[in-house]
């Protein structure tokens, strides 16, 4: 295992007290290594993640600099393997094979459970312990993961996401300003400005306190994600099996109702408007995103969402906690924010004016683009990887 044997483990017992689980090594092509780190914090087995590190075999660099690491802390619910979807069978073709070539590239999961549907209702798996998942958990395992770079690089790394990726960045970034040299923000915030978003989270956030209370801390209905995905994809005209759908609907209609509807009155959303992906209903197809570059991903998604990360969306969205976006004005570095149609939209253009003493300050916005339109995009090459890969040549 090399230097995880030494340096590194004892930098992950350091780091708010990880266990080491195990290192696997992979070589995905001919001049990429792959090492996952599986590490677990506490004693509980649910608390576990892999931190991945895609690197180049011939090195680092950029036009003759030491090139800058970027960390990428996976969506709610994925996995970091969310950004290793490749449109062919060659990893290389995926964004991390990609960025992969020319710097280090760190992939962090979110908390997940791994369980099959049911397990925790059934009680054959104690749950309990997703009580602790929340902003602060994720910041912590970005944070172990940014130590674990800087065994591999002197380079200060960017770091950033998508969705709950994004906004556990902004909340990574706002703890340790100092540690990074940029911050990659993909539709995912903790603050806004807007009355009408804060209104719209503030019964949400009163919500989940209140179920987390009672000892609620988990969510079952995240199961739906991956269920519509593998039907639409196995059998799209087939009748939707599942309740809580309107009668003689298909597994293709269902799926859209789920990614390409705005949310129904009293469901959890950041924005009202919330669309993930913008969709032709005559047609019952995505009008801008790749269907089987979703598919590749539904197999991924957790089946139970945590409620403590949700609150903290929810309050942060409100007004009520600003406790992930109050140190923003310290960091200095560049920031890169891509802001979709109907995502979370005016909340994102109020989180950079957060960023008063930053480098820079860049931002791509697609109005017409849905919330995970960018990275399934049919053209996503252009559209997400090329303007993520110019940004990160000019990050110092």
């Amino acid at each position: 295992m090399g230097i995880w044997n030494g340096f590194a483990l004892a930098t992950l017992v350091a780091q708010g007290g990880y266990e080491l689980i195990s290192v696997d090594v992979t070589r995905p092509e001919p001049n990429l290594s792959r090492t996952e780190v599986v590490v677990q914090q506490g004693d509980d087995p649910l608390n576990q993640i892999s931190i991945t590190r895609v690197s180049s075999r011939r090195g680092s660099s950029c036009h003759g600099h030491q090139a800058t690491p970027l960390i990428l802390l996976s969506p709610f619910l994925l996995p970091g393997e969310f950004y290793e979807v490749s449109d062919t069978p060659f990893y290389k073709d995926s964004l991390v094979g990609r960025l992969a070539r020319h710097r280090d590239v760190w992939l962090v999961d979110q908390r997940r459970t791994g369980l099959q549907a049911g397990e925790c209702e059934s009680g054959n798996t104690d749950c309990s312990g997703m009580v602790e998942w929340d902003v602060n958990a994720s910041v912590d395992d970005a944070l172990l993961a940014t130590s674990l770079a800087g065994l591999f690089s002197s380079a200060k790394p960017a770091i950033g996401g998508f969705s709950a990726g994004s906004s556990s960045a902004l909340a990574t970034v706002n703890r340790a300003p100092e540690l990074y040299s940029g911050v990659f923000l993909y539709e995912g915030t903790l603050y806004t400005e807007d009355p009408d978003i804060a209104a719209h989270n503030t019964s949400a956030c009163a919500t989940l306190k209140g179920d987390i209370a009672s000892g609620a801390v988990y969510d079952p209905s995240a199961a739906i994600f991956g269920a519509v995905i593998g039907l639409a994809a196995t059998d799209p005209d087939g009748l939707f099996p599942l309740p809580g759908f309107p009668p003689g609907i298909t597994n293709q209609q269902a799926m859209l109702g789920v990614f390409s509807a705005p949310p129904p009155p009293g469901a959890l959303s950041p924005t009202s408007n919330f669309v993930r992906m913008i969709a032709d209903f005559s047609t019952e197809q995505f009008i801008y995103s790749n269907q089987d570059r979703l598919t590749a991903v539904g197999p991924m998604f957790d089946n139970y969402a945590q409620r403590p990360a949700l609150r903290d969306l929810a309050c942060g969205l409100s007004g009520e906690d600003t406790s992930h976006v109050d140190n923003l004005d310290a960091f200095e570095g560049d920031v890169l924010m891509y802001i979709a149609g109907t995502g979370f939209g005016q909340a994102m253009l109020d989180t950079a004016g957060l960023f008063t003493n930053a480098e820079s300050l860049s931002i791509n916005e697609r109005p017409e683009l849905g919330d995970a339109d960018f990275y399934f995009h049919d053209d996503w090459k252009n559209v997400f990887y090329k303007p993520l890969r110019d940004w990160l040549k000019t990050v110092r």
